[in-house]
């Protein structure tokens, strides 16, 4: 007989794969953010150069900062790094919902109290402009 894992099982491990994939991304692009911005601070500031060169030097590398669109990577990460975090909650919750249901009561409900603390962090800036709390989705 031929073996056929539960949906449950291919659903919670592509889930929790993805999440993992994403949050090694993030780590590598994080790591390489570092590098260029440790780069562009060390050419851009070489006390070598007259405060002339620098400036044109700096005018530079800024318009390459514009024109790859460096900020939107920069943005990029902590969206990553959320979206990591959901779907390793909904994977956990899928698990955990197949092995006891005591147990997927309780990690919901902090998952959800979290989700919730989340989504009025995510909408303050909204209805509070000086809110000081926000999110890549805010």
């Amino acid at each position: 007989p031929d073996f056929s894992p539960p949906k449950s099982a291919v659903l919670v491990n592509s889930l929790w794969f993805l999440s993992l994939v994403i949050s090694l991304t993030s780590a590598l692009l994080a790591t390489m953010l570092q590098q260029w911005a440790r780069q562009f601070l060390t050419i851009t500031q070489a006390p070598l150069y007259i405060p002339h060169k620098r400036a044109s030097i700096r005018a530079f590398f800024s318009h390459g900062v514009e024109k790859f669109h460096l900020p939107w990577s920069v943005e990029a990460l902590p969206a990553l790094l959320h979206l990591s975090l959901f779907l390793f909650f909904t994977g956990l919750a899928i698990y955990l919902f197949n092995i006891n249901h005591t147990v997927f009561s309780v990690v919901v409900w902090w998952v959800g109290l979290a989700g919730g603390i989340y989504g009025c962090i995510t909408l303050m800036p909204i209805f509070w402009k000086d809110s000081p709390y926000y999110s890549p989705l805010s």
